[in-house]
């Protein structure tokens, strides 16, 4: 009996094409199976046509193998895995629900990496639920979940449409138990790891001599910059400034702190102010506290912190608001430097209007 390679039905041993699918049975006898999805390929063919894996990545290593097995039987309707290389493995999904007036969508992808040295197994994963509709308004909503937070689940209800529910978090557990049911470790990586390590350089290879002599000017500039800047915080008089926390004497400081002031002072007469922190400066390490006024209480009321100068798009470090009216929210303290607090007020996707900021330091 013959067995057709494209869809596994048995045929008669003089059939010449498959009663099923209607795939040669000549040209499937040397078509070239893939190592990672067991499709089969042209003879000559570099990639797989099913899961897209190169052709020639071999097969994986003895202890390897049952690890591969099991995570290529965990393909289904709804998740695809496939062996890009031996010991690499990725995971992606697409579903969702949809109503008549809303529309959500999931987008899964995950990456499994074997460590034969360690015995390790690196797993990251990554969530992108997106909303459209009525109530998440004009312009597609996205809110991503990476690390520990894919664990969440994603729940809702349609307007029109009843519950839904996702629980992706639960392939990260299966991939665990995978591992140890094999003796391998589980580690659970936050960033995405790199598809290739960066290459050593050779060891005993001389530079140049056009490469030590860049080198040699880029440090004798540096150098008379750095004689020059000494010289000139020598010359330069000392600030008293009043903080806080009390009086600095500091030239860099105080021209640092009088600017501060100065920004801030124009905000000051306003008739209701919006946003400010309890201190103007802050000792690495202290937490930032964030006093906010006449907050509308809309789902997308937000506040950040960003250094002083940078775009309207940046993110940083950001909350959402948690009610309306006034309140307090709490940040982590960043690097020493100088920041900006910023209120987004009806906040609307993809526009990055910015109702108030406030300055203040952070020192080390």
């Amino acid at each position: 009996m013959k067995k057709c390679s494209a869809c596994g039905e048995v045929n008669k041993p003089d059939a010449a094409f498959c009663s099923n699918c209607g795939q040669s049975l000549q040209q499937s006898v040397d078509r070239k199976k893939c190592p990672s999805c067991g499709a089969a390929n042209e003879p000559d063919a570099a990639f797989c046509t099913n899961c897209g894996s190169r052709m020639d990545a071999g097969a994986p290593a003895a202890d390897q193998a049952p690890i591969a097995e099991q995570f290529l039987a965990l393909n289904s309707e709804y998740l695809s895995v496939c062996q890009t290389t031996p010991g690499r493995f990725e995971f992606s999904s697409d579903t969702g629900a949809a109503s008549s007036l809303q529309r959500v969508k999931i987008q899964y992808d995950a990456l499994a990496i074997l460590e034969p040295e360690t015995r390790q197994l690196v797993f990251w994963e990554r969530m992108v639920e997106s909303r459209a509709g009525m109530q998440a308004g004009v312009f597609t909503e996205k809110a991503k979940q990476k690390g520990i937070e894919v664990g969440k689940g994603v729940h809702g209800e349609l307007l029109f449409g009843g519950k839904y529910g996702f629980e992706y978090g639960k392939i990260r557990e299966v991939v665990k138990n995978i591992a140890a049911g094999q003796g391998w470790k589980f580690k659970l990586s936050i960033f995405k790891p790199k598809t290739q390590m960066p290459v050593a350089p050779s060891a005993g290879k001389i530079p140049s001599l056009k490469v030590i002599a860049v080198c040699a000017a880029v440090l004798l500039v540096l150098l008379l910059l750095l004689i020059g800047y000494c010289s000139f915080r020598g010359d330069s008089p000392k600030h008293t400034s009043r903080t806080d926390a009390g009086i600095y004497e500091d030239g860099e400081a105080g021209e640092e702190l009088d600017g501060i002031y100065e920004e801030n002072a124009r905000s000051a007469d306003e008739p209701e102010r919006i946003i400010m922190t309890d201190r103007k400066v802050y000792s690495s390490g202290e937490e930032i506290r964030v006093n906010y006024y006449r907050a509308p209480g809309g789902s997308r009321d937000w506040i950040c912190i960003v250094p002083v100068g940078s775009r309207n798009t940046d993110a940083g470090d950001y909350q959402y608001i948690p009610q309306r009216g006034q309140g307090v929210l709490t940040f982590r303290s960043p690097r020493p430097g100088r920041y900006e607090v910023r209120a987004f007020y009806r906040y609307n996707p993809g526009e990055y209007h910015i109702t108030a900021r406030y300055t203040f330091v952070v020192r080390d």
